[in-house]
């Protein structure tokens, strides 16, 4: 795949919604090309086409509730962690449904009482 094919792929993944780390896996190349393809593209006034995805609320449920389903998108894992902290759950707890370390989680509150 040369340079050309692989930005009209990454513009036609981007118009689904993936994340640059998705697109990456999908074509086997590293998220700074994804960065790069997006900057180019922005450069030459093409449309900004990438747009945050809708949350699955059903996902965010299952993930604080502790059954996770795969491909949560990192919007949505937010989500589970502002739900698990209305819920008063412990951080120790909300790390293990999440699958993430608790740290992550004090981030995450740290970050959301910053906002």
């Amino acid at each position: 795949m040369n340079a050309t094919q692989r930005h009209a792929a990454i513009a036609k993944l981007d118009r689904q919604g993936l994340s640059s780390k998705q697109i990456a896996e999908r074509l086997g190349c590293t998220q700074r090309t994804v960065h790069r393809a997006r900057a180019k593209r922005k450069a030459a006034g093409e449309d900004w086409t990438w747009t945050l995805p809708e949350p699955d609320e059903m996902a965010i449920e299952r993930a604080a509730a502790g059954d996770q389903p795969p491909g949560l998108t990192w919007i949505e894992r937010r989500a589970a962690y502002a739900l698990c902290d209305q819920w008063g759950v412990p951080a120790r707890i909300t790390a293990s449904r999440l699958g993430v370390t608790r740290q992550s989680v004090y981030y995450a509150r740290s970050r959301r009482a910053a906002a």
